[in-house]
């Protein structure tokens, strides 16, 4: 079995000319570039807390001493130092529930009440209130929190309304399928930009005088109602792909509406476009750093922040490493509990 997957592998890599000079280029570009990359993450790098002039003092490596100093600005901006705790634990339950979510085999309930709780959570650690603590404006719902309530919280958000969006295009009755319709292709021909800038500036001129839209709230639906538009449009291929038989089948058995839904369509039609769902949630969720435009500090913005300070510019990147490090784990956790449901999606079909 070894041997073969070397073989096979030797064929993809070397097959012909043209591929076997494409990777012996890429080889050498490693080899060239692999121990100097290194030497500047971590040997040549400065660990310990300093000043800008002990990074440049010390030689060309890195300058993590840039985030050992404005750490606390770029992942929670301008929340009151004294109560930077309550973000860090609710953004540390967030990724725990995304962790533990990850290896479950199958936890499509499990999925809803542990990331309801997490939401709870984080946004009673934010606001203070509903624990009995001290109130923090949402104007100061900076950095990591916002990521993990726009970005995550955002999505879960819209995968129900998704679905039932692609529903009622699909079995509403007329003028119900036309609403839909419309909806799902308008947001979907409109930037997210635009989107996000008629839910923040012209959304609360509509709205009655005695209403008040907060920011960060507008932000958040805008975000849901957009990429529910999105998992629709993924949702109605899973399921066409589903046949009519299936359906048949259902009716046939005296199954209802909704159970036939839940137990026949629904699961073969999110194993379908699952591969779908997958890269329209992990794009929605990199998407969030556009937020910064309507004035919500996300960690792109607080890490613009942060190296905005003259004697720190020259460091960006070694803090915009860091964040992609962050955006990197979490959009992992986010694909491997999808290929975990896929896979048991996939072993339900075959038996």
């Amino acid at each position: 079995m070894i041997v073969d997957a070397l073989s096979r592998s030797g064929r993809r890599l070397l097959g012909d000319p043209l591929t076997a000079a494409t990777t012996l280029l890429f080889v050498a570009l490693a080899v060239w570039l692999g121990p100097r990359l290194v030497d500047w993450l971590f040997f040549s790098a400065v660990w310990r807390p300093a000043g800008p002039e002990a990074c440049a003092a010390e030689g060309a490596g890195a300058c993590w001493a840039f985030l050992m100093e404005k750490w606390a600005l770029i992942l929670f901006g301008a929340f009151p130092h004294d109560l930077m705790w309550r973000p860090a634990l609710g953004t540390t339950l967030v990724l725990v529930a995304l962790g533990w979510l990850a290896w479950r085999r199958w936890p499509l309930q499990e999925s809803a009440v542990v990331m309801l709780g997490a939401f709870i959570a984080l946004v009673a650690l934010l606001d203070g209130r509903p624990l009995g603590l001290e109130q923090v404006a949402t104007v100061r719902w900076h950095g990591v929190a916002i990521v993990a309530l726009l970005g995550v919280f955002g999505l879960a958000a819209g995968i129900p309304i998704g679905v039932a969006l692609a529903l009622a295009r699909r079995d509403g009755p007329p003028l119900v399928r036309v609403l839909a319709t419309t909806l799902i292709e308008t947001l979907r021909a409109t930037p997210l930009v635009t989107v996000l800038f008629f839910g923040v500036f012209v959304l609360p001129l509509l709205a009655p005088p005695s209403w008040s839209i907060d920011a960060v709230v507008a932000t958040l639906i805008m975000l849901v109602v957009f990429h529910a538009a999105y998992v629709a449009e993924d949702m109605r291929g899973g399921l066409r792909a589903v046949g009519d038989g299936q359906r048949e089948a259902g009716d046939a058995l005296g199954l209802g509406y909704l159970k036939r839904l839940r137990l026949v369509e629904l699961p073969q039609a999110v194993s379908v476009a699952l591969p779908a769902l997958t890269n329209t949630i992990i794009g929605g969720f990199k998407d969030t750093s556009l937020v910064a435009l309507v004035g919500v500090f996300d960690l792109i913005a607080t890490t613009r922040m942060a190296y905005s300070d003259a004697a720190w510019q020259r460091y960006a990147l070694e803090a915009l490493l860091a964040v992609g490090a962050l955006y990197l784990l979490v959009c992992w956790l986010i694909a491997r509990h999808c290929r975990t449901l896929e896979e048991e999606l996939s072993y339900w079909r075959k038996r």
